[in-house]
């Protein structure tokens, strides 16, 4: 398949609800941090920087299956609980791991909640899939009081770079040249934590920064073979299976085993 846009799948709203129609791809790709070393909780390390004082109205917008809510949940927090996703089948999965919260559909560009309706806001790994990203963020301050904060999680640039590499040389060696099969596998290039910051810098008084490194140390090809198949950009070439064969059988194995890779996302707690 030649021309393949697949930094265009990112934000396409149509594909993400198909790609998104339940978690299964997203699961496999959550469960590739069981590898990360050092172990880094981020639900809980996110909301722990939020510092919440378990009243507040908390709004997750593109809650995807309901960790961070469910989470919420588990801690005792008596405040409302929002959720909203584009698509309707995180939503359904949400409701069923959250159900004290209010769950509904929405674009994150028009959100159908009121001004100030909100204390907290939170936008973890969403802003890559809006193609209006600065219609967006004048959304969360919109919904969210005076005072409050909004905490949005987005990659590093060389966030899983090396699965990168590794995709686009399978791309290649399939027939499928295309550079943007390499930042499907990354980040969208324009929106890292870097591009986030500066935007959400330009709406904010304040943004505070937290950046989270650390390493996937695998030691088999099953959760690579995994994580690859559950790509947007795999799963739309015509051959998916023949891009994740080329893969597995490229991983960089080193000399004590492993295939190391980076993993680096950040907290940006706007205020």
């Amino acid at each position: 398949m030649s021309g393949l846009d697949a930094s265009r799948l990112l934000t396409d709203h149509g594909y993400l609800k198909v790609h998104y129609r339940d978690d299964s791809n997203l699961v496999a790709r959550q469960s590739i941090y069981f590898y990360q070393q050092p172990q880094i909780e981020l639900v809980a390390t996110v909301l722990d920087l939020a510092r919440l004082g378990g009243h507040e109205t908390v709004a997750d917008i593109g809650c995807g299956n309901g960790v961070y809510l469910a989470a919420l949940a588990r801690r005792g927090h008596t405040g409302r609980l929002i959720g909203a996703d584009l698509s309707p089948g995180m939503v359904a999965i949400t409701r069923g791991v959250a159900p004290a919260a209010a769950m509904t559909v929405a674009d994150a560009e028009r959100l159908p909640l009121a001004d100030d309706a909100a204390d907290v806001m939170l936008a973890p790994h969403m802003l890559y899939h809006v193609p209006d990203r600065a219609a967006a963020v004048a959304e969360f301050r919109r919904v969210t009081r005076p005072g409050g904060q909004v905490l949005v999680v987005l990659n590093g640039a060389d966030h899983i770079a090396e699965f990168g590499d590794l995709a686009a040389a399978a791309a290649a060696a399939v027939g499928v040249p295309d550079p943007g099969i390499r930042a499907q596998f990354m980040t969208s290039p324009s929106m890292t934590l870097d591009a986030g910051e500066q935007l959400l810098g330009q709406a904010f008084q304040q943004v505070e920064r937290h950046d989270f490194v650390a390493q996937l140390v695998l030691r088999s090809a099953e959760p690579v073979a995994r994580y690859i198949a559950s790509m947007r950009a795999t799963q739309a070439m015509p051959e998916p299976a023949a891009l994740t064969a080329a893969a597995v059988a490229r991983i960089p194995f080193g000399s004590d085993g492993t295939f190391r890779v980076t993993t680096h996302c950040g907290l940006l707690i706007c205020r």
